[in-house]
């Protein structure tokens, strides 16, 4: 009787002081973090056939491009939509205080709205960067009462952009220290020393060549002894020629004095780069989720990190699979099968029967995940999960995983303090099948 007294209290102690780097391990159920675990059958045998994974490369190959293509797409709307949603005295700083009106008046000020769309010139990425709603690194969270807000979800937070990403460049901010762009998949402010413009030549050249993509996380790119970049996985670069064990790819090296690219030749090592897109079977996903496991949660890309739409849309782009930004746009990009309705019995099986192990993802509003498989007859997921909901002693808080794991649809459920109506079981409302 005082075990199973002391184990409660222990349980309770989790919920409100979750042990940091191990809080994942003390939630039930616990399943295998290896993705080489749900392999199944003939684990080399390609998901998608030739012809159809050249297909979807072709379709993702034309959306990388395509800020090179035609005129800057996005609204002067879209430029000044977030001064119309975070408001003075309704979103705060870091010091967890309001942002004031005069916050506002000058950031406004600084983004130069009236010169929005002189330059519409193409560009290039050639340091990784964040793409930020406001021309400004200076954060702005949602109330700090309100529960699951505050760090890390910073609503300045775009996304996060890649080297080597063509972008289209529509003006820069009265100080020229940001430039408004636009990539392939979203429109915002980022540090003009991380972008450069690119004539004519410059663009055939880059668009005239295979591609290839990192697979290695932080892999430093540099040449002649200089840094130039870190790239993550899921950056997309040109490729030269592959060697015996390199690879050697065409990357932007700086800006001349005009605030054009410059471009260089490196070499990588094919443990890093592969040529794209890389062949989509169950083997090769497991290897790619397991250079993902473990990783550090980033709302938005915060600091180069992955929030779930990022894991999954870096994870299929790989393999030439392109995926909107966001969570409720990527269960949009194939006819989703609706779980509304059902109980959490016949949504996992509806999961198993229906979804295709590394090849379907789940849906909830806000959150994306791929399933992979089962364990012990449930179904398991790939994430990037920031944390689960918790009730203690009447208030709503979070108790945080902040990192991508393998988990079931009823994690944590056997922690007192997490809402069982929030588990995400009960919370999912389609699967898509990509495949």
């Amino acid at each position: 009787m005082f075990k199973e007294i002391l184990f409660g209290i222990i349980l309770l102690l989790l919920c409100v002081f979750p042990l940091e780097g191990t809080a994942f391990g003390e939630l039930s159920p616990k399943v295998p973090q290896n993705p080489f675990y749900y392999l199944r059958g003939d684990f080399n045998k390609p998901l998608l056939t030739a012809q159809e994974q050249a297909k979807r490369a072709s379709v993702a190959r034309d959306r990388f491009f395509l800020p090179w293509n035609g005129n800057f797409r996005h609204s002067k709307d879209d430029l000044l939509w977030p001064f119309g949603v975070y408001l003075p005295g309704q979103v705060y700083g870091e010091n967890e205080r309001p942002r004031q009106k005069n916050w506002f008046d000058d950031i406004y000020a600084r983004a130069n709205v009236e010169a929005f769309q002189s330059l519409d010139m193409p560009g290039i990425v050639i340091a990784e960067g964040a793409l930020r709603a406001f021309p400004t690194f200076e954060p702005i969270f949602l109330s700090p009462d309100l529960p699951g807000e505050g760090y890390p979800f910073d609503y300045g937070q775009v996304s996060w952009v890649n080297p080597g990403e063509p972008i289209r460049i529509s003006h820069l901010a009265r100080d020229r220290a940001w430039a408004y762009v636009e990539t392939s998949f979203a429109a915002g402010w980022i540090d003009s020393r991380k972008v450069a413009y690119v004539n004519e030549d410059l663009m055939k050249r880059y668009a005239s060549l295979p591609l290839s993509v990192v697979v290695k996380d932080d892999t430093a790119v540099s040449k002649d002894g200089r840094f130039l970049f870190n790239a993550k996985m899921g950056t997309l670069l040109p490729l030269n020629k592959g060697l015996l064990y390199e690879m050697e790819l065409l990357v932007p090296t700086g800006k001349d004095d005009a605030g054009f690219a410059t471009f260089g030749l490196i070499r990588l090592s094919k443990e890093k780069v592969k040529k794209w897109p890389v062949e989509f079977n169950q083997w090769n996903a497991a290897r790619m989720i397991d250079e993902m496991i473990g990783k550090t949660y980033g709302w938005g890309g915060l600091y180069g990190k992955r929030d779930c739409s990022a894991a999954t849309r870096d994870l299929f782009l790989i393999f030439g699979i392109w995926l909107p930004r966001n969570s409720k746009a990527q269960a949009r990009s194939a006819k989703p099968i609706s779980l509304k309705g059902l109980t959490p019995e016949q949504k996992e099986k509806t999961i198993i029967k229906q979804g295709i192990p590394f090849g379907s993802l789940i849906y909830k509003p806000g959150h994306i995940m791929l399933y992979v498989g089962t364990y012990r007859g449930k179904a398991v997921v790939f994430h990037n999960l920031w944390g689960l909901k918790t009730h203690v002693k009447g208030k709503e808080g979070r108790y945080v995983i902040g990192q991508s794991i393998l988990s079931t649809l009823d994690i944590g459920k056997d922690l007192p303090c997490i809402d069982q109506v929030g588990l995400l079981i009960n919370t999912v409302t389609a699967m898509t099948n990509l495949l």
